[in-house]
This record gives C-alpha cells, structure tokens and sequence, in this order.
C-alpha cells in the first residue's frame, strides 16, 4: 500500500537558492529509486525560502529505506548550516 507525505522545508534568510540546489540534486537521487512514485519539489511563491515535497512511495518499508540512502544523508549534511528548524513532515493518506 503506497505511503503518502508532504514535506516542509525552510532555509534561512538569504539561502533559499543554495538550498534549491541542493533539494534539486536531491529530487534526482530520490526518484531514481524504484520505490518512488512521486517526488515533487514545490517553492512557495509568497515566501521563497519555503519549499514543499509532495511525494508517494510503495510502502512505509521503502520510504524508511529511502531516509537513510546516501543522497539523503548528503543533504542532511550539506544542508545543515542553511536550514531554518528542522523539516515538517505529514504522513497523509488519499482522499479523493
């Protein structure tokens, strides 16, 4: 059963372009696994420092895999002096 979520990221003031790049490269790990049904990176419009992942994976099993790929401890690590807290994430299940 596939899982669902969205993800709130925000970086500090004056970072957002150097955070974009790094959510970039990031979207291209996390879509080449198998895994992975949707991953998309949304900025938002009224405060660019705000991004937003909405994204689907096979199961919960996968999703966890996902957490702790190469890719993603890359972005933890060079994120970490850019972000503003730490990211929110929503588990959601479809609606309609």
């Amino acid at each position: 059963m596939s899982i669902y979520l969205t993800a709130i990221i925000k970086s500090t003031e004056g970072n957002a372009e150097q955070l974009k790049a790094l959510l970039k490269t990031l979207v291209s790990g996390s879509k080449s696994e198998a895994a992975c049904l949707q991953y998309d990176l949304h900025q938002v419009q009224e405060d660019p420092n705000v991004f937003i992942f909405h994204e689907e994976w096979t199961s919960r099993a996968d999703w966890d895999l996902h957490n702790v790929t190469p890719h993603i401890k890359k972005f933890i690590a060079d994120s970490a002096a850019i972000l503003d807290g730490k990211p929110i994430i929503h588990i959601t299940k479809r609606v309609s």
